[in-house]
């Protein structure tokens, strides 16, 4: 008997994020269990990926014609109510998202796998936009769910509501977000976090000899909140020797408003910009704090990451993702609001040598007992062969 065959659905895989991260780690980890393993993407050929897909994983990807200009903008502007959205439906030779499904549902039918991974809501929509899949599909959720549906992205979020409808089955980050989903499907919900293929058994480096840098690997968003990050690092009042490390990527515009931000503030001699962290493991063991800011997080990879590496964190007591992975005092610091707050647990962890230490060693623990990988792709097994 032939080895169940999965299709993995990623729009594109360019921008080196965590989404991309984990779909290409996902597609490996399934193809080295024993499953036939296509991931299918609408990245032109040509432009790169920003992963790299293992010999077991079958890569296909679907063309889909650049639309026209006028098309485009007539979409968008359709699209902004539900009477714009009702004549789409009924003149479907105008709605490109239907365009886009039925060039992937014409590659499913030729790849004819027995489970479809959508690996998110634009994909969802993208996948279902011209009907019933071929195959039974499970729904992923590399968000906080509740971002899926949120009401400024209201058309949107009706158009995944109903793509959702088909779902055999979803799977979200961490076992808070499962009632956050709830409302929203009856289909099972279980929780997988994403897994880390590192040494489980590697010792930790003595705190004494980590670094004096304050790192947050992040790509330079508004939700990612680097802007309060370096006016808290503006706010430390003994930190003689310490620098903030700030590692990604983002929009040229974004790069430009920090660095005059740190500059404003006079820290700019102290805070580095040195690109993407392509190997974060050496670099993490090595740094003395980690500061995640970030508003949001379906699961915060980069924050695990450093908690595995026993470095000791500081996030927003109220950004949720964040506030799952660390518990205040034992894993990490969480804050109020503000940059003055956060400041304020940086200066602690600054000032006190064996918190961090404690800290550190205790997130390291956690981390890698939760979320190492062949836990969670023994997980993911389960799943996948309850589905098929």
């Amino acid at each position: 008997m032939s080895a169940p065959s999965l299709a993995i659905y990623k729009d594109v895989l360019r921008s080196g994020r965590g989404a991309d991260r984990v779909t290409a780690a996902l597609a490996n980890a399934l193809a080295a269990r024993g499953y036939r393993v296509c991931l299918l993407t609408c990245q032109p050929e040509g432009v790169p990926l920003s992963v790299t897909l293992g010999p077991g994983v079958a890569l296909r990807r679907v063309a889909v014609p650049k639309p026209a200009p006028g098309l485009r903008f007539l979409n968008k502007l359709l699209l902004r109510t539900a009477a714009g959205t009702r004549l789409l439906r009924a003149l479907p030779a105008l709605d490109l998202n239907r365009r886009v499904s039925l060039r992937l549902q014409a590659a499913l039918r030729e790849v004819r796998p027995d489970l479809i991974l959508s690996s998110g809501p634009n994909e969802a929509i993208e996948l279902t936009g011209a009907g019933p899949l071929p195959a039974p599909f499970l729904q992923l959720f590399h968000t906080y769910p509740p971002v899926a549906f949120a009401n400024r992205k209201r058309r949107r979020a009706e158009r995944f509501r109903e793509a959702l409808r088909g779902a055999a089955a979803c799977q979200v980050l961490l076992p808070a977000f499962v009632p956050l989903l709830r409302p929203y499907t009856p289909a099972p919900v279980t929780p997988i976090g994403n897994a880390i293929d590192w040494p489980a058994d590697e010792p930790l480096p003595d705190p004494a000899a980590r670094e004096k840098t304050i790192v947050y690997v992040a790509y330079f968003s508004k939700d990612k909140d680097h802007l309060s990050l370096i006016e808290a690092f503006a706010k430390l009042r003994r930190a003689d020797g310490w620098r903030l490390v700030l590692y990604g990527a983002g929009t040229p515009e974004w790069e430009r408003r920090l660095r005059t931000r740190a500059k404003e503030l006079g820290v700019d001699g102290r805070v580095d910009f040195p690109g993407l962290l392509d190997a974060p493991r050496p670099t993490l063991l090595r740094a003395g704090i980690c500061a995640y800011p970030s508003r949001v997080e379906g699961f915060g990879l980069a924050l695990a990451e450093a908690m595995w590496c026993g470095l000791p964190c500081v996030g927003f007591a109220e950004a949720p993702g964040v506030n799952a992975l660390l518990e205040d005092g034992r894993t990490g610091l969480l804050s109020p609001p503000g940059p003055e707050a956060f400041a304020a647990c940086l200066q602690r962890l600054i000032d006190d040598p064996a918190l961090r230490a404690r800290l550190g060693q205790d997130a390291s623990a956690h981390v890698r007992n939760a979320y190492a990988a062949p836990a969670i792709w023994a997980r993911w097994d389960a799943l996948i062969r309850s589905l098929l």
